[in-house]
């Protein structure tokens, strides 16, 4: 089992692109998981539901995700044998980027019309939490909320109207250039030998990086001048998550401080196993993936039977191989050769605080100003 004071080491390989486009397999598996792994359960299959949803006659997902053609494919075979539903079913998938999947729709919500999907899942809490006060998402509660621990007690969980898969953020390095490295905590990157080897997206332009600071922080798990300290490390400020990856596989900057654990698990299962990760005992950022069906669904009886789906353990095998996300549900390994099992972040994860950001509009600002008065400026 993973300690967190270890690093990750497990043999195996995830298909994910670092630009969330990437495609392999994982050795664990006789073939990528998708409708294979499911058995047929005809109790399950006898839910009202399912004939009613048969009637509806398709799904409509607007998303920020499901970024590649083995994506779709896994999930929709994967739902319509989960469900036995009818082989003329179809699974629509509408992707933009977040701003995009949002602005479309806004764009409905502003003129009055029901929006024309039934499903969403996207990286965007503040707005599911406007969009529920609006009446824009349905109060559904799946019978498989109940096994999405992680998320719900970090607070990316809003039952029952959505739940939350994950992106991790975690110190990710090129053994090559530093064989020797070990990172049990923060603190060993204020390692003398870590000067100018090390960056950081910038956090005055990243909102990301800028709660992992602002967090940090504040939750006085680290000494009050550890920014401070980190800054005089001579941390080279990148613009782009590419860039420091770049760096960190030239062995330029071989640590990249805070990278995202999907994009080591690329480059990972393309044969880059001297990239290496640690998840510090002081504690790593999970942000959210939120899935939710829309109050106006025109097709509810799919919808729902789609959160069941996604948030089943097949569904969310599935969705954590091919999107490389930390999946929700509790008992679900992880695919990934160098990153934990969800259920070994329980005692150290934390999220963004939404509700804070919600209350306080200037708290985001006010914490990329503070990071770039310590590490741009």
């Amino acid at each position: 089992m993973y300690k967190f004071t270890k690093l990750l080491t497990r043999t195996s390989l995830l298909a994910f692109g670092i630009v969330l486009i990437g495609f392999s397999f994982n050795t664990s598996f006789a073939k990528a998981p998708g409708a294979h792994i499911i058995e047929v359960d005809s109790e399950r299959c006898a839910d009202p539901r399912v004939a009613q949803a048969n009637r509806e006659g398709e799904l409509l997902v607007v998303a920020s995700i499901y970024e590649t053609p083995e994506t779709t494919k896994a999930h929709s075979e994967g739902f319509k044998k989960y469900w036995c539903l009818d082989d003329d079913f179809e699974v629509k998938f509408e992707i933009r980027n977040t701003p995009g999947t949002i602005a479309r729709l806004e764009a409905e919500a502003s003129e009055g019309v029901p929006i024309s999907g039934d499903v969403t899942t996207m990286p965007a809490i503040t707005w599911f939490m406007d969009a529920v006060d609006r009446g824009l998402i349905m109060a559904y509660n799946s019978p498989n909320y109940a096994e999405m621990k992680l998320p719900e007690k970090i607070g990316l969980n809003n039952i029952p109207y959505w739940t939350s898969d994950m992106y991790m953020f975690v110190p990710m390095w090129n053994s090559n250039a530093l064989p020797d490295l070990e990172l049990n905590s923060w603190m060993d990157l204020l390692d003398p030998q870590l000067k100018g080897k090390m960056s950081i997206l910038d956090g005055s332009l990243q909102q990301s990086v800028a709660l992992v600071y602002d967090y940090m922080k504040k939750s006085g798990k680290l000494p009050d001048d550890y920014w401070e300290r980190l800054a005089d490390q001579d941390v080279l400020i990148s613009s782009t998550s590419s860039l420091s990856i770049d760096m960190m596989m030239s062995g330029e900057r071989p640590v990249s401080i805070l990278g995202v654990s999907a994009d080591a698990c690329v480059l990972h299962s393309q044969g880059a196993t001297f990239i290496k990760t640690a998840a510090p005992i002081e504690g790593v950022m999970l942000q959210e993936q939120a899935s939710a069906a829309f109050a106006s669904a025109p097709h509810p009886n799919a919808a729902q039977l789609w959160l069941d789906f996604l948030r089943s353990h097949e569904g969310q095998t599935i969705f954590e191989y091919h999107e490389g996300r930390v999946p929700g549900r509790a008992g679900v390994p992880s695919s990934c050769a160098v990153t934990p099992d969800n259920d070994d972040l329980m005692d150290s994860a934390f999220a963004p605080d939404y509700e804070a950001m919600v209350k306080d509009a200037d708290l985001v600002r006010n914490a990329q100003e503070e990071f770039g008065r310590l590490f741009v400026n």
